[in-house]
């Protein structure tokens, strides 16, 4: 999931599991973006990248690329 405005991000839960029902909030300096963990159990976590790109502001230069090229 790629949360696409600041509502969507705020309320997204990164990483929840049942070690970690709650999961972590979004963080507003990083790429919302719900990335893979290299090496993980599948479980999405926020990129690390800054943002600053995309609607709202909300993506890192390379995942508001990506969404451009999908469209």
């Amino acid at each position: 999931m790629k949360p696409t405005t600041l509502a969507e991000a705020q309320a997204h839960r990164y990483g929840e599991w049942a070690g970690s029902p709650s999961g972590r909030p979004y963080q507003a300096h990083r790429c919302a973006a719900a990335v893979a963990q290299r090496g993980g159990f599948g479980l999405r976590y926020q990129c690390i990248r800054a943002n600053g790109h995309g609607p709202e502001g909300l993506w890192c230069k390379q995942h508001a690329a990506k969404q451009e090229a999908q469209a």
